[in-house]
């Protein structure tokens, strides 16, 4: 059946329900067919871009659970994301390299449980990288567990230092909840931007040990199920004076796919609803965190770099907030803490355990 027709069959059962339900949600609903009926179309011209560098088959078939990121100069800090993701349990790691000019590919090559595959393309065009990550989510992820972050997001959630992702996602599978929500925690350290060194295979928590411990917003989106969410230290300091610009934190970087998903918007939100807030209404739902370590010495040289590109979001607006903010110090004693661990941000309530003890 092609997609009109699938879309065609939608729309007839929609009109239906109006009859009985009211217009607004099922509207709404119609106008996301329409929207991922052109979303598949997209995603299936920028598959056409990727190039496979070295691909194991077999080991991502073997896989219960696998990570796909998609990366662009990126070799400073996958040691240390490997070893992350590989201590919570990921099985295979799927990435894209887009245009990366530091060796990246040449390094991942002999690593067995690293897929590699070249995106050519503009970052810009392909939904800033989503849709070659989608199409890999479809052609390797259904049903399995899938992790979707950038190279800079490290995932924390209960009890992740005892029980992992295998732990983890048979307690997500056992009560039906088919993806982690985890707004993101911009990390910093107790210098200047520039001061805050981060070398090749350290960690980024040693460099990065501070969060603001309060400052988030949230606002309820309906038709997505989804609570948007906007703060810590990247609004305190780079965005007071236009708050309504800071970037949205929420993300569901852990889903168990199925066919017909795909992201939307970056990882924080996808076309299903059901998918995106979990915890909405639920004290039994687990939740995590996504550790954000954007702000080290590497983000003045990006930000110039990106402000000549021109192919992140707005126009690059974000990184011409960075380089417009000079070299500050995001510290602050009144609202920065230091990480503790995972029962911390529980406290805080950044995250919550629910039924999972």
């Amino acid at each position: 059946m092609t997609p009109s027709a699938r879309l065609g069959q939608r729309i007839a059962r929609w009109s239906r329900h109006v009859v009985h339900h009211g217009l607004r949600r099922p509207m709404q609903r119609l106008g996301h067919a329409k929207d991922d009926v052109v979303r598949a179309r997209r995603i299936r011209r920028s598959a056409a871009q990727l190039v496979p560098r070295r691909v194991h088959e077999a080991a991502i078939a073997e896989a219960a659970c696998i990570l796909v990121c998609c990366v662009r100069n990126e070799r400073v800090r996958m040691p240390a994301f490997l070893e992350h993701y590989r201590r919570l349990g990921v099985g295979h790691f799927l990435v894209l390299d887009n245009q990366s000019t530091d060796g990246l590919a040449d390094w991942l090559a002999p690593q067995p449980d690293c897929s590699c595959w070249l995106a050519d393309g503009s970052y810009k065009a392909s939904a800033f990288g989503m849709d070659w990550c989608n199409e890999l989510l479809a052609r390797h992820g259904v049903g399995k567990w899938c992790v979707t972050v950038d190279p800079d997001e490290f995932l924390v959630f209960p009890h992740c230092d005892e029980r992992g992702l295998r732990g983890l996602t048979r307690f997500l599978d056992g009560r039906g909840q088919p993806s982690l929500y985890a707004p993101m925690i911009d990390a910093y350290g107790r210098g200047r931007v520039s001061e805050t060194a981060l070398s090749a295979g350290q960690s980024p928590f040693e460099a990065c040990p501070y969060f603001d411990r309060f400052n988030l917003a949230q606002h309820f989106d309906e038709s997505r199920r989804n609570w948007w969410v906007q703060g810590g230290a990247r609004l305190r300091r780079f965005n007071a004076a236009q708050p309504r610009l800071a970037p949205a934190l929420n993300k569901v970087p852990l889903v168990r796919w199925e066919r017909g998903l795909h992201y939307v918007s970056s990882m924080h939100h996808l076309n299903r609803p059901r998918y995106n807030c979990t915890v909405l209404n639920d004290p039994q739902a687990v939740s995590g965190v996504l550790f954000h370590f954007k702000y080290v010495n590497l983000l003045i040289g990006k930000a110039r770099e990106e402000m000549v590109r021109r192919e992140h979001y707005a126009h690059s607006r974000e990184y011409r907030t960075y380089l417009d903010a000079g070299d500050p110090e995001l510290f602050d004693p009144e609202v920065s803490v230091r990480y503790r661990g995972p029962a911390q941000l529980a406290e805080l309530g950044f995250m919550q355990a629910g039924g999972w003890f």
